[in-house]
């Protein structure tokens, strides 16, 4: 048993060396909201006539959600924020690590969380190397998949992470259990209570409860929904966090 298991997870890391140098395709087909703009921009398009603060979102397991993942974006954006969506999917032979029907993960691509780690390293550089980011602020923030790599980030330098959907929560594995980024670091949790993604799982509970010594504020939303935006607390929460987190 213990040799299947050591044999498995070193072709996981064999196919993540092999695969990391395509990352760029996250960057290159990633969806781009800007202020001021109803329709999207792409990253290879992006000339803006001034400096804006960047929030990195990071979409859920099945891709970018335009009823959800879409709309957070849009409100962001009209926060005065670029938002740049990478989207994992556009990278060869990636497959989704979770079923919608089961609402859980599959495991059928373990590759994904390590995936999603090395996106988040992409995007920041080539953010912090354009012309348009302010140099002061920039956000992660993430949904599902996405929230759970957000809360796994151990990258530095962000002004604050918001967590969608995710409880920081893993009874059996430590590496999923927590946040990971630097304590200095503020972050926003939003989650319904009952989410059937989570609730009466491995993963239930919240991230409040694993954020000793960090600033973070916990939303916990009333009813069994998965996806966040639709609530008004939710949007209300998240722009006020984004905006006191800014940087002069």
């Amino acid at each position: 048993m213990m040799t299947k298991f050591f044999i498995s997870w070193i072709a996981l890391l064999f196919l993540t060396a092999a695969q990391a140098k395509d990352v760029e395709l996250s960057w290159e087909k990633a969806v781009v909201h800007v202020p001021g703009a109803f329709f999207s921009k792409s990253t290879n398009d992006l000339v803006l006539d001034k400096k804006y603060p960047a929030v990195i979102y990071l979409h859920g397991c099945t891709g970018i959600h335009i009823g959800h993942d879409i709309q957070w974006a849009k409100l962001m954006a009209a926060q005065n924020f670029v938002v740049v969506l990478p989207d994992s999917m556009a990278r060869p032979k990636r497959l989704s690590n979770c079923d919608p029907k089961l609402q859980g993960g599959t495991n059928i691509f373990p590759a994904a969380y390590e995936y999603r780690q090395q996106e988040i390293s992409y995007a920041k550089d080539q953010i912090m190397t354009s012309s348009w980011w302010d140099q002061k602020n920039i956000f992660l923030a993430g949904h599902s998949e996405g929230g759970i790599a957000t809360a796994q980030s151990s990258h530095g330098g962000f002004n604050g992470l918001f967590i969608s959907g995710w409880t920081c929560t893993h009874k059996f594995n430590p590496a999923f259990d927590g946040l990971k980024s630097p304590i200095e670091i503020p972050a926003i949790a939003v989650a319904f209570v009952d989410d059937s993604w989570r609730k009466g799982k491995f993963n239930e509970g919240r991230c409040a409860t694993k954020s000793a010594g960090r600033n973070l504020t916990q939303i916990d939303l009333p009813g069994k929904e998965h996806n966040t935006y639709d609530s008004r607390l939710a949007r209300e929460s998240v722009v006020k966090f984004l905006n006191e987190n800014l940087k002069p």
